[in-house]
């Protein structure tokens, strides 16, 4: 009589971790990459601004047509501290971008509504900022970046995003809550 050994045992049955809704669709790529993209245009932003801080601080205090010499040195204090919080809110935003993006690709319905929330505020903040007095570069850079939020919106609230951070129980019952 022959002896075979046994057969080794079937591999585990692929589980699906819950916390992964599946693979990101491709129309979720141009979401990441505006997201970066409007991240890199904040961060140049701020790294020339802080370069070139007291020639704005001069150009704003000049189209104010202050003589005073203790108003524009409080002014002169105020727009720099302005420039340097604008520097650390950016490093801010950097890592909170970091954490979105992944709860996005995961499909995190939170991490999807914060895009549209911050998209839909930062057209509006940049829109307001369009009439303060900047120099013109600063200008050209707040209309592309408000560009590059329009897109981004208009991406994120496409339908095979929605779908993809839709929430599980609403996704799979196909009932609206």
């Amino acid at each position: 009589m022959t002896y075979y050994p046994p057969a080794p045992p079937p591999p585990p049955p692929a589980q699906r971790q819950p916390w992964v809704s599946g693979p990101p669709p491709a129309a979720l790529r141009p979401v990441v990459a505006l997201l970066m993209v409007n991240l890199l245009l904040s961060l140049g932003t701020t790294i020339a601004m802080l370069v070139t801080r007291h020639s704005i601080i001069e150009f704003q205090l000049d189209h104010r047509h202050i003589t005073d010499p203790q108003q524009r040195a409080a002014l002169r204090d105020s727009y720099s501290t302005s420039i340097v919080v604008r520097a650390i809110s950016y490093v801010v935003v950097g890592v909170v971008y970091f954490f979105l993006v992944r709860a996005l690709l995961r499909g995190k319905r939170w991490a999807y509504r914060r895009v549209i929330w911050l998209s839909a505020v930062g057209i509006v903040g940049l829109v307001v900022l369009l009439v303060t007095p900047y120099p013109m570069w600063l200008h050209v850079e707040q209309v592309v970046q408000a560009v590059v939020l329009a897109c981004l919106l208009y991406f994120v609230l496409r339908p095979d995003v929605r779908a993809h951070c839709s929430d599980p129980a609403r996704r799979f019952s196909g009932r609206r809550r």
